[in-house]
């Protein structure tokens, strides 16, 4: 039988060091460091447990600085960002968290386009463009992601950003940022070959169009679209559409609609979005999703990809 007191001790002097570490790179504060930190004030549908360190970076050197101590301690790490697609477990996290903020969370825009860092708020982002006249961002005005999560999911098959994406920057340890420019890449249909395997994105330009005819309209599209409509708790799309056909429509097909499986049911009016209860936990969720999904499977033949990012406590990802 192993020893697991002993191997807690050994996992807590690991981390002890590490944080001394990271605490030994710090420049002006830069990468803060926070411990037990409650994750379901950090993710959109409110669950999960305790993140045993979050790190937070400002700017591209910080980030730098803190991956090169991740990697020099064999560390996986696991990004944070809006927390609109991750659901973590309700025994928390034991990787550490990376999250980006200050200069990594702003954006400026150009002539065609806008330059966003990878935590910036991606509605944010598409707000701002759309009031200057530029078009192409409609349907993500109300997003909940962030930049860096809107890229994860293109690269992984979802589209949210979709024709948009220019180029991205990214840093891994080790090296300095590297430029991938998605639009020499990108197939129709087909997702950008791009690895973000042990790489954080650091900013990303997308490239939109310039229309000053439309820039009344705009501003009043941005009025009537205020993030603020939208529920507190809730996250969509939580299925990625199949190639024949929405999700939300086998979703209704299959008789799901307002589904519900303890703190967490399925939107009454859209059936692709999942909403949860002050009370709900990620269990919740990641039963609802099955339940759902196996519903779908046995009425429709279809099987549904879900496009919310399910981990356990050591970030490895959980398949509903």
């Amino acid at each position: 039988m192993p020893d697991f007191r002993r191997l807690e001790v050994f996992v807590q002097n690991g981390l002890s060091i590490l944080k001394k570490d990271l605490r030994g790179i710090q420049e002006n504060g830069e990468p803060e460091i926070h411990e037990r930190v409650d994750l379901r004030a950090w993710t959109v549908l409110g669950v999960g447990g305790l993140a045993d360190l979050l790190i937070r970076c400002r700017s591209a050197d910080g980030l730098q600085r803190a991956l090169d101590v991740l990697a020099t301690h064999g560390e996986r790490w696991l990004v944070l960002g809006a927390g609109s697609r991750l659901v973590p477990s309700d025994r928390g996290l034991r990787i550490p968290v990376l999250n980006l903020s200050g200069n990594l969370g702003l954006w400026e825009l150009d002539l065609d386009g806008a330059v966003a860092g990878g935590g910036a708020n991606l509605a944010q982002v598409c707000r701002a463009a759309a009031r200057t006249g530029m078009n192409g961002t409609g349907n993500l005005m109300l997003s909940r992601s962030s930049v860096g999560g809107a890229v994860h999911a293109l690269v992984h098959g979802q589209r949210p950003l979709g024709g948009i994406v220019d180029w991205i920057d990214l840093a891994r340890p080790g090296h300095p940022n590297e430029r991938v420019y998605l639009s020499d890449r990108r197939r129709d249909g087909e997702a950008p070959a791009v690895s973000l395997e042990r790489r954080v994105l650091v900013r990303a330009r997308m490239q939109l169009v310039c229309d000053s005819l439309r820039r009344e309209s705009a501003k009043h599209f941005v009025r009537g679209r205020h993030a603020g409509q939208r529920q507190p708790r809730t996250a969509e799309p939580l299925f990625m559409d199949p190639p024949d056909g929405s999700a939300e429509a086998h979703v209704a097909a299959a008789g799901c609609s307002d589904l519900r499986v303890r703190g967490a049911r399925l939107s009454r009016t859209h059936g692709n979005r999942i909403c949860t209860s002050k009370a709900a936990r990620a269990e919740d969720v990641l039963d609802l999703t099955r339940l759902v999904k196996d519903r779908v499977a046995q009425h429709t033949g279809v099987v549904l990809e879900t496009a919310l990012c399910f981990v356990d406590d050591d970030g490895r990802a959980i398949s509903p």
